[in-house]
């Protein structure tokens, strides 16, 4: 090969480790990314259906934008099931050079669920999740009860409980509260999904007993209620 012939391989090599690290540089931005989501009631029992209830998405954030959503309603009523008032939910994210992050908030006053079974002055369910250079993180920091009583037991004044209390609700089923879901590696992304009260509905069937014996029922889920739910997420 003569000197010109090699003098375009090198030109062309060295373009080439160019394109791939423009390439690179891009698809390490494009990873970048939140999400966000938050409703105040969900209702879906025998007792009757009310989807997520108001319903704040984040909608897509690119570059280095901002973007926001909310919703509110002022009541929901389903009879014998749950009802409340000033419904508010709300989420954020942004996407920037050094930090990427995103917030939701979901609240509601006067909760009574399941004919005063649970009851709540105000439930506020807040979670963020941020990614920097050092790392990738979320809390439910703001998440509270205002005056929460289950089965006629005085629970809180204004504050949280721990992470995931499981209380039995005999003949219903059980409440999960300050129930946390969290996804990501924490190194690169994180996100966590916050439902305040989640009512779990369950009900015995089969079992009995005849001449051979007896057999156990079965508990079989029949529904859920869901108070104060915000989840978000971000990936650098």
């Amino acid at each position: 090969m003569n000197g010109k012939s090699m003098h375009w391989v090198n030109r062309l090599a060295a373009l080439g480790l160019v394109v791939g690290l423009v390439a690179g540089l891009a698809a390490a931005g494009s990873a970048q990314s939140v999400g966000g989501q938050a409703y105040s009631t969900y209702v879906n029992t025998p007792l009757g259906f009310s989807g997520q209830s108001p319903l704040a998405v984040l909608p897509a954030v690119s570059g280095t934008d901002g973007a926001m959503a909310d919703a509110e309603g002022s009541a929901l009523n389903v009879a014998g099931a749950l009802s409340s008032d000033f419904l508010n939910s709300i989420t954020s994210g942004e996407i920037g050079t050094a930090e990427t992050g995103a917030q939701s908030t979901a609240s509601a006053a006067s909760v009574n669920i399941l004919n005063g079974l649970i009851t709540a002055d105000e439930v506020v369910a807040n979670v963020m999740s941020s990614v920097t250079g050092s790392g990738a993180f979320s809390n439910a920091d703001g998440s509270t009860f205002t005056n929460l009583t289950v089965a006629g037991r005085s629970l809180s004044g204004d504050q949280a409980l721990a992470p995931n209390t499981n209380i039995s609700l005999p003949g219903v089923g059980y409440v999960v509260l300050n129930e946390q879901i969290p996804s990501g590696d924490g190194v690169t992304s994180s996100g966590l999904t916050v439902n305040m009260i989640h009512v779990y509905l369950q009900s015995l069937t089969g079992g009995g007993c005849t001449p051979l014996g007896c057999l156990p029922g079965v508990l079989t889920s029949t529904g859920e209620i869901i108070v104060g739910s915000a989840a978000s997420n971000a990936t650098m």
